[in-house]
């Protein structure tokens, strides 16, 4: 009898504290992980590697409770992540940087219009070597971000949802309920919706290596943020992006490559309410991009608070290209514009959110029952089959992540990382 009050109490506790356990939990399996990989890189050890990240994601977790007694738990989990991303960041600014070198030269349009039809084709050319040079460097920025960190991410979702249910009929607002539909959950969420994102990040990872992809930010607010990322049906817009009408850089949905651009948007009254900004971050396959500054001047000058958004959507659809690209003066930073007349880019495989950080609090922003995911969701499964050659990759893609799952990676340890790391 007593052995059982006393499991009823710590099942309480746990209850009264499941967002803190939880990210506790995400806390020590992050540096356990990076332990693991160090330990087993290094000395073949990666259980010694793993007890050691336990231990001092235990003495950080301490220091930092001790030096903000009723901070929230949440900001561990928040110091750990900066610590990561700072590598991961750097990565995919190189990455950035290298596949288009010039850029910083054409800031303005000074180049004459017979020089702008010559270095087009002639820059568009370094590119395709450029793309060629820097692939193993996709390949580890997509596995990164596609697999570590939306992994990370999503799974500390999907492990929230067992512990604070946002569905009625799983056990929101109901104790007996949360109690028998746990089962359920763990299914639900962490095993099946989990096992899908672990999938869908393997096969993008292939795919973003041959489609190049980079991490972008969007500014917007909580609401909004929520709605554009959440699984579709639950919110107002579905998991849409709204392509804005904007006058700077044409019709279209808008990105950064500095998270201080997006944050910026997101705290501008003048265009949200600046009460809750939040900033999406996600992959964006930008396809083939235009930088205004080597399109023609009459399509150039379009570009700004004075400019025709049309003018500029009329000549990308006439080339072939698929983002804008401008330096904006005022503001001091880059800008990128997805072109989209009617918003056929929303639920599209071009933009896949990988998480949502919420600048009032700090932290990564739970979003209930998870993204909306990247594959697995009929409206991004009809915007791949609307085009056979990218349903073509994508079953190359699943063949590569079995053939790896089966053999590949034996033979990527013997005959590479063995042979020249080890």
């Amino acid at each position: 009898m007593l052995t059982a009050i006393i499991w009823i109490i710590i099942a309480l506790i746990a209850y009264a504290f499941r967002e803190q356990l939880i990210q506790a939990a995400m806390f020590i399996g992050i540096f356990m992980g990076i332990g693991a990989l160090i330990g087993w890189w290094l000395f073949d050890d990666s259980s010694t590697g793993s007890t050691v990240g336990f231990w001092v994601a235990i003495f950080i977790g301490l220091k930092l409770i001790t030096q903000s007694l009723g901070a929230e738990y949440s900001s561990i989990f928040e110091y750990a992540y900066y610590i990561f991303s700072l590598p991961v960041w750097f990565l995919n600014r190189l990455q950035h940087v290298l596949s288009e070198p010039w850029r910083y030269m054409f800031k303005t349009s000074w180049p004459d219009e017979d020089t702008k039809e010559f270095l087009r084709p002639v820059l568009y050319g370094l590119q395709l070597l450029l793309y060629i040079a820097i692939t193993p460097l996709r390949l580890l920025n997509a596995f990164l971000y596609n697999i570590v960190i939306y992994g990370v991410t999503e799974l500390y979702d999907l492990f929230f949802e067992v512990l604070q249910p946002s569905e009625w009929g799983e056990g929101y607002g109901d104790w007996w309920e949360w109690i028998y539909m746990l089962p359920l959950r763990i299914i639900k969420y962490p095993v099946y919706h989990g096992g899908l994102v672990l999938i869908e990040g393997a096969v993008w990872t292939v795919i973003d290596t041959i489609i190049p992809a980079i991490t972008m930010y969007h500014g917007t607010d909580l609401i909004a943020g929520q709605a554009i990322t959440g699984k579709a049906g639950r919110t107002w817009t579905d998991g849409t992006f709204t392509a804005s009408q904007s006058s700077w850089g044409g019709i279209g949905v808008y990105f950064a490559s500095r998270r201080g651009v997006a944050r910026r948007y997101a705290e501008d009254p003048h265009r949200l309410c600046g009460a809750n900004p939040v900033m999406i971050v996600c992959r964006v396959s930008l396809g083939k991009i235009i930088n205004y500054s080597l399109a023609p001047y009459t399509t150039y000058l379009n570009a700004g608070a004075n400019g025709n958004p049309a003018v500029l959507n009329r000549y990308a659809d006439k080339n072939g290209y698929n983002t804008g690209e401008w330096w904006n003066q005022r503001g001091g930073y880059w800008e990128y514009c997805m072109f989209d007349w009617q918003n056929r880019y929303n639920h599209p495989w071009r933009i896949r959110p990988v998480f949502v950080f919420n600048f009032r609090t700090g932290r990564a922003q739970h979003i209930e029952s998870g993204l909306r995911h990247w594959l697995f969701s009929q409206v991004v499964i009809d915007d791949i089959l609307n085009s056979y050659r990218f349903t073509t990759l994508v079953v190359f893609a699943f063949i590569v992540v079995i053939w790896f799952v089966c053999y590949g990676y034996q033979w990527l340890w013997n005959e590479y990382l063995w042979y020249y790391f080890l």
